[in-house]
């Protein structure tokens, strides 16, 4: 393995030759407005998000891409560093296959790519410097409903371009090759099998007492599909009815990510990144926030259990997660002292066709 260091980066330009199926700009979010009706948006995962933020060296949330089932074709001008986390979508560089969960630096002409999902729904590409976009309300991250934030508010399109930030850091390892060496564990971050379908923790809050007993046994044993009306702004499921005592309409009040709002037709849909700030119908629980990550990476079809607990579970399971996620967020952070070149690959393979 071979060294070369480097800590300045001028601006880089990203051209986009595919767009994906549904690519946006993200970043942690529009925290601090919900009171004037701005939705927080931000990532789905946010867990995958953090490590690949880390994982390029940037010390606070900048803005990144989220890819939905299938990935962007992206040429780069200029020099940046890129990381994969989330769902597997075999991202590749110059057509070649690369891991998630490590640094690789492009330079002028590389393409960045990948295929459909083969784990997961939702994959990020973390970029040192973050995406230049402009912000509104601190935060560059897309609600494409109120058509605001990222790239004009939507969903990128082929032909695009943005930037990625001039920056400096400290000095970055460029290295030609990654297997074997113990800096890269892809299987630290790894996630899949059987973890993704483990029921869904849920705490019930105050509006449970609008659901008959009956009604809160049914959510708590049964098993509910993720069907196709599904997007940011909330997961709608299908199964069993679950009952009211009378009606399913409230008052309108604050929503949060992984609120499970269940109107009149007894069917919970959960609340996701692009929720509305408030709703007016009863909400029967909250999933935990451990949980969401693994939540937004479900597809279509997959069936969900819910598993009720108490607070004091809650908050035990909150702090052992979060322990581990800042172990996870600082070894990810050590890792992006060290970024792969592959540039040798084009070499390659340019001489082997």
């Amino acid at each position: 393995m071979s060294y070369v260091g480097i800590n300045e980066f001028k601006a880089a330009l990203i051209r986009v030759d595919a767009p994906g199926m549904y690519t946006t700009i993200q970043d942690s979010g529009r925290v601090g407005f919900q009171q004037y009706g701005m939705p927080v948006a931000g990532p789905m995962d946010s867990e995958s998000y953090l490590l690949g933020q880390a994982l390029v060296g940037n010390k606070e949330p900048l803005g990144a891409l989220e890819c939905t089932v299938l990935p962007p074709t992206l040429t780069v001008q200029g020099t940046c560093i890129v990381a994969f986390t989330g769902a597997d979508m075999h991202p590749t560089i110059n057509n070649v296959v690369v891991p998630r969960y490590i640094p690789f630096i492009c330079h002028e002409g590389d393409i960045i790519s990948g295929g459909f999902s083969q784990c997961g729904v939702r994959m990020y590409i973390a970029f040192s410097g973050g995406i230049d976009v402009p912000a509104i309300n601190g935060s560059v991250s897309t609600h494409t409903k109120a058509k605001i934030g990222g790239f004009e508010g939507r969903p990128l399109q082929a032909g695009d371009q943005f930037g990625i930030k001039a920056f400096t850091r400290d000095e970055v390892h460029v290295c030609d090759f990654y297997g074997g060496h113990n800096l890269f564990n892809t299987a630290l971050y790894n996630r899949g099998g059987r973890e993704c379908h483990e029921p869904l923790r849920v705490v019930l809050g105050n509006q449970a007492k609008y659901f008959t007993e009956k009604g809160i046994k049914t959510f708590g044993s049964k098993i509910y599909t993720l069907t196709v009306q599904c997007d940011r702004m909330g997961f709608r499921l299908d199964g069993p009815v679950i009952e009211h005592i009378d009606s399913a309409d409230i008052i309108s009040d604050g929503a949060v990510f992984g609120s499970i709002q269940v109107p009149s037709d007894g069917n919970p849909i959960v609340l996701m990144a692009d929720r509305q700030t408030t709703g007016g119908y009863t909400k029967i629980g909250t999933v935990i926030t451990a949980d969401l990550p693994r939540l937004s990476q479900l597809p279509v079809g997959d069936g969900i259990h819910f598993d009720i607990i108490s607070v004091e579970e809650a908050q035990e399971i909150y702090r052992t997660y979060i322990r581990r996620l800042h172990k996870r967020i600082q070894l990810a952070h050590e890792q992006s002292l060290y970024a792969v070149s592959y540039t040798h690959l084009r070499a390659h393979e340019t001489l082997s066709d």
